[in-house]
């Protein structure tokens, strides 16, 4: 009975998994392009006009400490060498955009497991078959133990297919020398900065490292929501208070990294422990507390390991408050 619970909820999932698994590999491709133009064309040009202050990284460093340095705490980039395009892939799974797919998947999915079908006043029917309810539990887990690597691995392979069809990372100076015709102080010093056409060494295959990390932080939300939705009876209301939660996390470890005295609340939320790039790039998958908490000394936690932690508690809260609640009939 679990296998025909599992295969009623993948089929249920498939039209969601098929639509976000593809704007999941289409964006990864995307990003590929904007990282090749990024560290191909852009870096060389902000290298050539800090050469006059001394230091090839001066407007590099201006920028990241002055409008970016709120985005640097949110998406956690701010080690991040642009000039190797590895670091600047691994922003991908950093980006807006990936954290709000990760999210309305987690919230979404988990929300109508059980809020949902009481919400839909399917539940009754589910609930007359000959099967108990710590299976339905179950088969929701077994669902995201399907589904969530499927999404990571979507991601994966648009890189992958990014980086082969952008072929190598030749740097590019046709900027400096459009800027070289339109100014003629320029030119002086463009023609005296010294070219390489070597191509830039990148490679995504670390991103799976890093994905490992990101497939937790969706089981982290997914357990937390369906906690939630166990012991509520509107999909809404729940998907409202997940919301809610998130957000609050969201931006307490935002406001942590930019406000000492709130730093301590930082390892209380999910994105804490969400460090996808330094997994990809130096194979660290631990988090120090000390730096939040001041401990007297290193504090490493694995940082996966919370996140699945996290998850298999709200899927445990779940089975015990759904086996053992009243449904309500349905409306």
């Amino acid at each position: 009975m679990t296998f025909i619970l599992v295969r009623k909820l993948l089929r249920d999932t498939r039209p969601a998994l098929i639509a976000v698994g593809l704007l999941l590999f289409v964006f990864a491709a995307f990003w590929v392009k904007i990282t090749q133009r990024v560290t191909t064309e852009i870096v060389p040009m902000a290298r050539l006009i800090s050469q006059p202050f001394g230091n090839a990284k001066a407007l590099e460093q201006v920028f990241v400490r002055g409008p970016s340095k709120v985005s640097q705490a949110a998406l956690g980039w701010g080690e991040m060498n642009f000039d190797r395009p590895t670091d600047f892939l691994a922003i991908g799974m950093l980006h807006p955009v990936v954290l709000v797919i990760s999210f309305v998947w987690g919230v979404g999915r988990a929300a109508g497991a059980v809020a949902g079908e009481l919400d839909r006043g399917t539940m009754e029917l589910l609930m007359s078959q000959p099967v108990p309810r710590s299976r339905l539990v179950l088969a929701h887990l077994v669902v995201d133990g399907v589904v969530l690597p499927v999404l990571c691995l979507s991601f994966f392979a648009g890189t992958q297919f990014g980086l082969w069809a952008v072929g190598d990372f030749v740097p590019d100076y046709a900027l400096l020398d459009d800027l070289k015709q339109e100014s003629p102080l320029a030119k002086a010093l463009i023609e005296r900065a010294p070219r390489d056409s070597t191509p830039l060494d990148v490679s995504g295959r670390g991103q799976l490292a890093g994905l490992v990390n990101t497939l937790a932080l969706i089981f982290a939300i997914s357990g937390m929501t369906l906690a939630l939705s166990a012991a509520g009876r509107n999909r809404w209301r729940v998907v409202g208070y997940a919301v809610l939660v998130v957000v609050a996390m969201f931006v307490a470890n935002t406001v942590g990294q930019l406000w000492e005295p709130v730093a301590c609340v930082r390892p209380l939320t999910f994105f804490f422990y969400y460090q996808p790039q330094r997994a990809m790039l130096d194979g660290v998958w631990a988090v120090d507390l000390n730096k939040a908490w001041n401990l007297g000394g290193p504090v490493l936690v694995p940082a996966v390991g919370v996140l699945f932690g996290v998850g298999a508690t709200g899927y445990a809260v779940a089975l015990r408050i759904f086996t053992r609640r009243d449904l309500p009939a349905p409306l």
